[in-house]
């Protein structure tokens, strides 16, 4: 699968809990070799996209974030 999306990070699928909607999946970040950072990242996937996509725990993942999505703000 290629996407044309720069702001990509590969991790690890550490959880997933199924709600009634939407499944909160976290994801532990790895390094450009595999290993775990520690960092990690949380999503919201619909139920039926999560099922369909057979996320579990263990699941090697990419997560993708649109440039235009991200707000950073100064303190």
């Amino acid at each position: 699968m290629r996407i044309s999306a720069k702001n990509q990070i590969r991790g690890v699928v550490t959880s997933v809990i199924h709600g009634s909607s939407y499944s909160r999946v976290s994801v532990e970040q790895t390094d450009a070799d595999g290993k775990p950072t520690g960092s990690f990242i949380h999503a919201a996937v619909p139920v039926d996209i999560c099922e369909d996509m057979q996320l579990d725990k263990g699941n090697h993942v990419t997560c993708i974030f649109p440039a235009a999505a991200v707000i950073i703000g100064k303190h």
